[in-house]
């Protein structure tokens, strides 16, 4: 397997490495060695420092490669490692026992720690086996119990909950949530403006705006190239981590899409389309590396220099994220172009990211997870392609569905290595997968997925609020609106952002609430009435 290291001059590729794999961890057992976990992102400034500093150091290259099995995992590749190991950020370096439960571990280790805790944890591990046991079996029981929380019930007012705590966190001054540092939080932004609408609240709405505005003014913004840097370290969003990531972008450009900021959509899109679009396949990288030097610079002081490193490895979850994210800004401000690259998008991952049973992998050489599936599975539903749209549901409910309490397990149970044995039910995947289910017309199944990861809620925060995305809409009667005239099913949506639209033959548009159809409208302000006659939340 191919490794990624810094782009600049290191030494981290001396260190005898593994891929992630069940053999690892026998070679360990079989050595009685501890395992070294390093968990990197290609886009990480940190961990290329410590590929820099750290593994090109020659003690710290000499104890791993003596006293450890060392196991190296990419962040993007294997998110379902990284949901089980990180240590609070990237780099993640983990030291585990060799069948993988966790001993102890940090994030950035200058040479002189990482030498320290090389030579005290191997010697930890030689002397104290019996309270090593006794600590693998504490951390055990508690993962158990964890993972058997019974589904929740979806309580009255968890809408309202999630949405004044993140009306409580929003900053009146810079927008966005919070102090430093500043995330763009794209799914409290979606809320916000889906329920200015359905609430009439413009201060909502107003939120929104202002927090994308104050992002795409500020540093979080490349003023030179386009496109979002990953987070402001600073609560002015004036100081940036400077990687930009095709994930980030997905939500917000739907963020983008719900407030109507087509400027600021356009120019992130351009960013998208230049430099991480292949036009030869139409999917889009992964990632573009941060480089402080680089963007400090104006556009001719660039000229002068390599430009980032960009990792053209396809995800195929953010890939299907964009593709609903590009639908979307066609929906909602006209931008034909961008439904033709959605639809691109999802040919040509489905002629080459298809599984045998029928699956989406998650890159390639990369079995699939459960976020592939369900933005594959939303992005089908935003392009009518009712097709792939049930064959991704058959594969949800055969491979990743938890029979016995509802919801999705993150990964297919494929990889058993270590905590992989453990499968864990994501808020935010099943939050998506309920999105795409309401959207199909299957309430119970997208009920059981929000039952399921329903005690998560309280514990999420602002992350929550992709949770009271899917409750809102599921609460709601299925609105379908029909017709042929773009400038109609624009504004439905402008007044309805649940409003699913078909193509209709009247001259007009029209409007149904169930099984029960309204008579035709002609006009926008006739479809505006026609939909102001849905009532509140029905559950």
């Amino acid at each position: 397997m191919e490794f990624h290291f810094s782009p600049r001059p290191n030494r981290a590729a001396e260190i005898e490495w593994r891929p992630w794999s069940e053999e690892a961890f026998r070679e360990a057992q079989r050595a009685d060695k501890p395992v070294l976990l390093s968990i990197s992102a290609v886009w990480c400034h940190w961990c290329h420092v410590m590929d820099e500093t750290s593994y090109s150091d020659d003690r710290v290259i000499g104890l791993i490669n003596r006293e450890y099995v060392p196991i190296r995992v990419d962040n993007d590749v294997r998110p379902d490692v990284n949901q089980r190991y990180n240590m609070g950020g990237w780099p993640t370096t983990a030291f585990l026992t060799p069948e993988g439960d966790i001993l102890t571990g940090a994030t950035y280790l200058p040479p002189e720690q990482m030498t320290s805790a090389l030579s005290k944890l191997s010697g930890y591990y030689r002397d104290n086996r019996a309270e090593i046991d006794a600590q693998v079996i504490r951390g055990r029981e508690k993962a158990q119990q964890a993972a058997a929380t019974s589904a929740g019930k979806l309580q009255p007012g968890l809408v309202d909950r999630i949405l004044g705590n993140v009306e409580q966190a929003y900053d009146p001054e810079y927008g966005g949530f919070g102090d430093a540092p500043k995330f763009p939080q794209t799914d409290a932004l979606a809320l916000l403006a889906e329920q200015s609408l359905l609430r009439a609240e413009p201060g909502l709405l107003a939120m929104a705006r202002h927090t994308l505005a104050q992002m795409a003014g500020g540093g979080t913004y490349d003023h030179v190239e386009g496109g979002f840097f990953r987070y402001s370290t600073t609560r002015d969003w004036s100081v940036p981590h400077f990687e930009k990531m095709l994930e980030d972008h997905t939500g917000l450009l739907s963020a983008l899409a719900l407030t109507g900021q087509a400027e600021i959509l356009d120019d992130a899109v351009r960013y998208l389309e230049a430099v991480l679009r292949d036009e030869q396949t139409g999917l889009y990288a992964g990632s573009q590396d941060a480089d402080e030097d680089y963007y400090a610079r104006d556009a001719a002081g660039r000229q002068e220099l390599r430009p980032p490193y960009v990792d053209h490895r396809v995800y195929v979850a953010w890939n299907c994220a964009l593709a609903v994210a590009y639908l979307d800004a066609d929906a909602r401000l006209d931008r034909p172009r961008l439904r033709e690259r959605a639809l691109q998008v999802l040919d040509t991952v489905f002629q080459r990211f298809s599984d045998p049973a029928g699956g989406l992998l998650h890159t390639d050489g990369v079995g699939g997870q459960l976020g592939d599936q369900v933005w594959g599975l939303l992005a089908c539903v935003r392009a009518s392609q009712a097709e792939r749209a049930s064959q991704l549901l058959q594969v949800l409910r055969a491979r990743y569905a938890d029979a016995e309490l509802g919801g999705y397990f993150d990964h297919a149970a494929v990889d058993s290595t270590a905590r992989l044995a453990q499968r864990q039910k994501p808020l935010g995947e099943n939050a998506i997968a309920a999105l795409a289910l309401a959207e199909m017309g299957e309430g119970d199944l997208a009920r059981q997925a929000l039952e399921s990861v329903a005690p998560l809620s309280r514990q999420y925060g602002l992350m929550s609020a992709v949770f009271a995305r899917a409750l809102d809409r599921l609460g709601r009667e299925v609105v379908k609106v029909s017709t042929s005239r773009p400038e109609l099913a624009r504004a439905a949506l402008n007044a309805y952002p649940y409003a699913m639209l078909a193509s209709g033959e009247a001259e007009g548009a029209v409007v149904c609430v169930g099984s029960r159809c309204l008579p035709p409208a002609s006009t926008v302000a006739e479809l505006n009435e026609r939909l102001a006659q849905i009532g509140s939340p029905v559950g």
